[in-house]
């Protein structure tokens, strides 16, 4: 990891009963040979909500972030994660935001 690393923090809440599901799939979509994909990345789990997962990830370069992002290929496997996620109006099952490293270890 290196300062000014583009990245991005995701939170997702799962359906009931489908935590368990979603961090097998997050987990699986991070090990592909996608050149562009995340090469440093966590995967944690709240410790409140068993259903709630943080990931947090790192490209290469912004333009990297940005191919990997409009590639059609992650559409499909995308839409499954959205299908394991928790619909309730008003509420946000999912947040997205962009990032850069500013210092680490």
């Amino acid at each position: 990891m290196k300062q000014n690393q583009a990245g991005v923090v995701l939170r997702f809440q799962a359906k009931e009963g489908k935590g368990q599901e979603l961090f097998d799939l997050i987990t699986d979509l991070h090990h592909t040979d996608d050149p562009d994909g995340p090469v440093d990345w966590v995967v944690s789990r709240d410790d409140d909500n068993a259903n709630v997962m943080w990931c947090f990830e790192f490209y290469r370069s912004q333009d990297s972030f940005d191919r990997h992002y409009a590639n059609p290929v992650h559409d499909e496997p995308h839409q499954r994660v959205f299908d394991l996620l928790e619909d309730r109006e008003g509420l946000d099952s999912s947040m997205r935001m962009g990032v850069h490293i500013v210092s680490c270890s």
